[in-house]
Formats: structure tokens, C-alpha cells, sequence
């Protein structure tokens, strides 16, 4: 169902990050696809109907994967098919996962953390602020949830020392 990402998508990937999340969530353009060049960055995507209907941005270490970004197009939304494909990628990478929330202070960001606890993630109240990833957009604060399990405090600063020397250090 997931395959890797044909460059020649990209154009259609970035929409879907337009119309996925606001702008201070994502990178520009260039910076967005310079990252499907690197060596421990891959996207995974599901198509439906010749489009891609979601995807999966993803870091991988040795010991773990940093999940970025997912996202599935509005009109496949609301069926179980988010669950589904969420499963399907924990099941590949067969590794300790972590994401990023934004604290859960409205209904919108109470069902996406809901949405991942019924995955299997743990929210944590371990967090930072993610720094502004270009020229013009905000820092945005957020809380980190783990795969499998509860996330303990040593665990947290390795990744957060990992994130902020591997993903955020070069964002601008």
C-alpha cells in the first residue's frame, strides 16, 4: 500500500502540505524538496484514483524514526483509512516512533492527540519550541508522543538534542 515517493510527485506532495497544515508547520518549496534528497529522509505515499491520497514524511535513525509529517487528503478523510495506513507504517519501520503534537489547548488538537493514543502513541508533557523553519514564519510550540510506550525524561532529551542538531539546525 506505502511505496517511496517518485520525485517527479513532489509538485503533487507539496499541495497536499499547502491544503494539510499551516504554513509555519512546513518548509518552502526548495527547502521542502532538497530534504527528499537526503539519505535518512523519506516520504511514503498511498495513492487513490492516480493522486495521492496521504503520506507519511519521515527521519529515520538507527534507533528510532522522527515522524514529521502525515497527512491524508481531505476527501479520504474520516473513514479509518488514517488509522489503517498509520498502522501499516509502524508495522515497516519496526522502530521507536516519536511525533510532534501542539499541546491539545483546543477540540482540534484534543481529537488529533485522541487520534494518535488510539494508535498506540503516548502523549507526553515533554516539549520545546520548534524554531521558525523559514524567513517570515512562527516558532510553534510542541509536545513529543512515542511509539511504543511512554517516553522517560532521558529518552526526550536525546531526541530533542537529536532534532535540534539534525532537522531544525538548517531550516532557515
Amino acid at each position: 500500500m506505502l511505496r517511496v515517493l517518485k520525485k517527479e510527485q513532489f509538485d503533487e506532495l507539496y499541495q497536499l502540505f499547502l491544503e494539510s497544515f499551516p504554513v509555519d508547520e512546513f518548509r518552502p518549496y526548495e527547502a521542502q524538496l532538497a530534504l527528499v534528497d537526503q539519505e535518512n529522509y523519506r516520504v511514503y505515499v498511498f495513492e487513490q484514483e492516480q493522486t495521492i491520497a496521504a503520506f507519511f514524511a519521515i527521519w529515520e535513525t538507527d534507533e528510532f524514526v522522527f515522524l514529521e509529517h502525515f497527512a491524508v487528503r481531505e476527501r479520504y478523510r474520516n473513514g479509518g483509512l488514517g488509522g489503517t495506513l498509520l498502522q501499516e507504517l509502524l508495522k515497516m519501520v519496526q522502530k521507536r516512533v516519536f511525533i510532534e503534537v501542539e499541546p491539545p489547548d483546543d477540540e482540534l488538537k484534543q481529537r488529533r492527540v485522541a487520534f494518535y493514543e488510539r494508535n498506540g502513541f503516548h502523549f507526553s508533557a515533554y516539549g520545546y519550541i520548534q524554531p521558525a523553519l523559514a524567513d517570515g514564519r512562527q516558532p510553534i510550540p510542541l509536545n513529543v508522543m512515542a511509539y511504543p510506550g511512554e517516553m522517560d525524561e532521558n529518552q526526550f532529551y536525546l531526541f530533542k538534542n537529536w532534532i535540534f542538531t539534525e532537522v531544525y539546525a538548517n531550516s532557515k
